[in-house]
């Protein structure tokens, strides 16, 4: 007699087998597939905006540390402004301050942090007007002797419960920290 490839000789055993229905094991593996992509949609939707804010944060340690080993390893003079959307980086020649443009493969490239982020700049504790693009003069700089013009740059989301700070002090460190976002 033939076997069938469940192994069973008889073929109304496997329509039997078949009719029955779930098992309870099949069942909760169902289950738990379900929940799975159902929890992982649900957590990547409702932290966007937290986690938007901190890779902006993160983002902008990131170059603006970047821009300062740049200009330390480099001998150059690095300008940085922060604009509406992100940060404008250029380097200062003898003819004055050249900012770099969107093109090209330069990691300072002009880069916008994300999208609906609230940014606030601030140089000794005056708020700095934030332009759709930089002006004459950058208003922060990592100098080639290792210093950096000291400033504090919030960046904030509407739908965020937390705010990211950038604090960057004169001997060239940047501390990046959550802070507790004030009542409106």
């Amino acid at each position: 007699m033939p076997m069938s490839p469940a192994g069973a000789s008889d073929p109304g055993v496997i329509w039997r087998r078949a009719a029955r229905g779930l098992s309870l094991i099949e069942l909760l593996v169902v289950l738990v597939i379900v929940a799975t992509v159902v929890a992982g949609t649900v957590l990547s939707v409702s932290g966007s905006g937290e986690r938007e804010v901190e890779n902006a944060a993160r983002r902008a340690q990131s170059l603006i540390r970047l821009a300062c080993e740049r200009a330390l390893i480099g001998g150059r003079d690095i300008g940085f402004s922060v604009v509406r959307d992100g940060l404008r980086f250029g380097y200062f020649e003898i003819d004055g301050w050249h900012p770099r443009d969107d093109t090209g493969s330069d990691e300072l490239r002009a880069r916008p942090l994300g999208r609906d982020l609230l940014l606030a700049a601030y140089r000794e504790g005056i708020a700095l007007p934030l332009p759709d693009e930089p002006e004459r003069e950058p208003a922060f700089a990592c100098l080639s002797s290792g210093e950096l013009t000291p400033f504090v740059l919030h960046i904030d989301r509407p739908d965020a419960q937390q705010r990211w700070q950038l604090e960057g002090s004169l001997d060239g460190e940047l501390l990046l920290q959550q802070v507790q976002r004030e009542q409106r």
